[in-house]
């Protein structure tokens, strides 16, 4: 299933199998422990007895901290400081690319003299 079947699926596998079988009395396992379905910060489990078989039944995990803030929806490459800079902008439309690719076109081949010269800004300060 995706980026949450890793820390925060083991931790619930590893708190259910701290508790034991209200039928059977044997702890719950892993293999009883079954992912249904994931979300941004929830995961729905079903629990079963893989020793009787009975089922415990399904729960419903939150997985954000109540402290910390939920990460905007923005690649997974940003570092907070990009996020903070960057993730109140609004997403770049397919027009905005076209825009930029005319503006790259129409500087021509001597695109580089558009650039500024950092020695001579170094030098005349």
């Amino acid at each position: 299933m995706g980026k949450f079947h890793g820390g925060g699926f083991q931790a619930i596998q590893e708190y259910f199998q701290q508790k034991s079988c209200r039928f059977c009395d044997n702890p719950f396992s892993s293999e009883g422990i079954q992912l249904l379905r994931e979300e941004p910060g929830v995961l729905v489990v079903r629990v079963t007895c893989s020793s009787c078989g009975h089922p415990l039944g399904v729960a419903i995990v939150g997985t954000n901290n109540r402290g910390q803030k939920e990460r905007p929806n923005c690649p997974a490459d940003w570092t907070k400081k990009d996020i903070d800079r960057l993730s109140k902008n609004p997403a770049i439309t397919y027009d905005d690319v076209l825009s930029a690719h005319e503006f790259f076109t129409k500087l021509g081949s001597d695109w580089a003299q558009h650039i500024p010269r950092l020695r001579r800004a170094a030098q005349s300060q």
